[in-house]
């Protein structure tokens, strides 16, 4: 029989789904038992153990500890918090805007939300949290309040703030915990009621701080719904007021949650029963340059530096790959990151070319590069300073070092006290500086970038570029989502063009957790319990 081209295809269409379907089918064994999946749902029980240096008191607003800070946002909600992109998202608050053309904020808040204790949280909270700021001696919130005019509560549900002036970063000061008047203001040691997913049950001074689900929490995009509570029953808060014992407490299982800054998590990981969850941190290294040095005016320099320093070998080498290669100062993970592919080329021969470029050479072969500028003889000559306290900037000094010596440069490294490091910074007295910044939420970079904070010191490297400059004061001032990301995309796009310093990258940071708690465990740079409302304890380890 003839078979045509249109059958033959069918019938080896045929034999392939026929094949598909053999290899597809449940093949049996005898006398094997059945083996079962089993993917545990959440559901409500156990004790979660914490870690905390103990505060004076348990006002957040009054102490400067981050460990307790940490614990704290688990009892204290905000008006608004920075989500896992950076992004500002309401909390208490309903809405906030500027009234237009003035610098008074308006910000209205939400009618369902109450304290643990049944009272309904309004802006005399509000208004009273603000004053708690500002008597503060040491408060973490400090710096938030410091282009506050004045503030009022309107009415009930409304607060009245006025700026020094309308800018896109006011609104930073809504990330303050708000905390209950009525319990504070009769005693300032009072145990606090909560607004946040848990509420204290209990609190034994230098020992520790008991917490249970908060049943009156109620929060969009929470599992809590209709009076349903986060499923974790009891998280138990435990004083340590020795840093390093932290680390020694988690391994000796007294802890289950341990959110650590360090480099070498990785150690944690061999522990049969821990999880290791990072997350980008926004502690950003760099190498800061002396402008006032005439070699780094010379975009070429900083470009070849740039191109000769491998990041990525000493991400590796010293901190066992646990950061995240930048080009530029703004956090991978934000809404106003431009998603431009990082540069992680390392050439000596891209260095050497825009070196030789721009007019150097070895002329006395010393091994160092040197031109002719304005009749004056500049040689690629200069000392990097670090802190000895760090033992990774250390190393990673004499690894730059060394790559830069192999294209040209001759670079002494300089170690000394953090704070001896500050003062030589003030005074100008520096070549270059490996060193780094913790970064704010708000993403603001003037203050290291904008010529008008060179006399104050904060831009440290008397950095001054007009471009820069105008990207920076639109980012600063705008209070429109979408003018924003395009300031900072230009502001991008400047850092890349230009290289005011050599951005070397984010580090990761962890949280090491026992693999007894399971659920949506997502931390961030803003939150290590992100979404512990969707944690649980497995059954059989409660």
């Amino acid at each position: 029989m003839k078979i045509n081209k249109k059958m033959s295809i069918a019938i080896v269409i045929t034999m392939i789904c026929s094949l598909f379907l053999v290899s597809c089918k449940e093949i049996e064994y005898a006398n094997q038992p059945e083996v079962k999946i089993d993917i545990e749902k959440p559901s409500s029980g156990g004790t979660v153990v914490l870690g905390s240096v103990e505060p004076r008191e348990l006002n957040p607003l009054r102490v400067n500890s981050m460990s307790f800070l940490d614990a704290s946002k688990l009892i204290f909600e905000q008006l608004a918090e920075y989500d896992s992109s950076l992004k500002l998202v309401p909390v208490i608050a309903q809405s906030w805007n500027f009234v237009d053309g003035s610098s008074q904020c308006m910000v209205n808040l939400k009618n369902n939300i109450f304290w643990s204790d049944g009272e309904k949280i309004t802006s005399e909270d509000v208004v009273y949290s603000l004053d708690t700021i500002k008597s503060a001696e040491n408060s973490t919130f400090k710096e938030k309040l410091l282009h506050v005019y004045s503030y009022q509560a309107v009415d009930e549900s409304t607060v009245k703030i006025v700026f020094d002036q309308a800018y896109a970063d006011a609104f930073d000061v809504l990330t303050i915990p708000i905390i209950p008047k009525h319990v504070f203001a009769g005693n300032a040691n009072a145990v606090p009621v909560a607004s946040g997913p848990y509420k204290i049950s209990s609190y034994t001074k230098l020992k520790q701080l008991e917490l249970v689900p908060n049943e009156k929490w109620i929060r969009l995009g929470s599992v809590k719904e209709k009076g349903t509570t986060p499923y974790v029953e009891k998280i138990d808060v435990q004083f340590i007021n020795d840093l390093d014992a932290f680390s020694t407490a988690f391994q000796a299982k007294e802890l289950d949650i341990l959110h650590t800054q360090s480099y070498d998590w990785e150690k944690y990981s061999e522990i049969k029963d821990v999880k290791i969850y990072k997350y980008t941190s926004l502690y950003y290294d760099f190498i800061g340059f002396n402008y006032n040095q005439s070699i780094f005016q010379d975009k070429a320099v900083r470009k070849a530096i740039m191109a000769a320093v491998n990041r990525k070998g000493i991400i590796d080498k010293y901190l066992l790959g646990n950061a995240v290669l930048t080009d530029v100062p703004i956090n991978p993970n934000s809404w106003l990151y431009d998603n431009q592919e990082v540069n992680s080329s390392f050439s000596k021969i891209n260095a050497q070319n825009l070196l030789k470029e721009a007019g150097f050479v070895d002329s006395n072969n010393d091994k160092v590069l040197e031109r002719k500028y304005d009749d004056i003889t500049q040689t690629l000559k200069f000392t990097l300073l670090t802190n000895n306290e760090n033992d990774f900037r250390q190393k990673a000094a004499l690894e730059i070092k060394k790559n830069l010596e192999e294209v040209g440069f001759s670079v002494e490294v300089k170690t000394m006290s953090f704070e001896e490091m500050r003062t030589a910074i003030a005074t100008k007295k520096y070549d270059a500086v490996l060193t780094g910044y913790n970064l704010s939420p708000n993403q603001d970079l003037s203050f290291a970038f904008h010529s008008s904070q060179i006399a104050s010191g904060k831009n440290f490297m008397s950095y001054s570029n007009l471009d820069m400059d105008n990207s920076l004061y639109e980012a600063f001032t705008s209070t429109d989502d979408n003018t924003r990301k395009e300031a900072y995309g230009k502001i991008q796009k400047t850092f890349r063009d230009e290289v005011p310093c050599i951005s070397l990258f984010f580090r990761e940071s962890a949280i090491v957790v026992r693999d007894k708690v399971k659920g949506e465990i997502t931390p961030d740079a803003v939150n290590p319990y992100r979404n512990i409302q969707n944690w649980f304890i497995a059954k059989d380890r409660r």
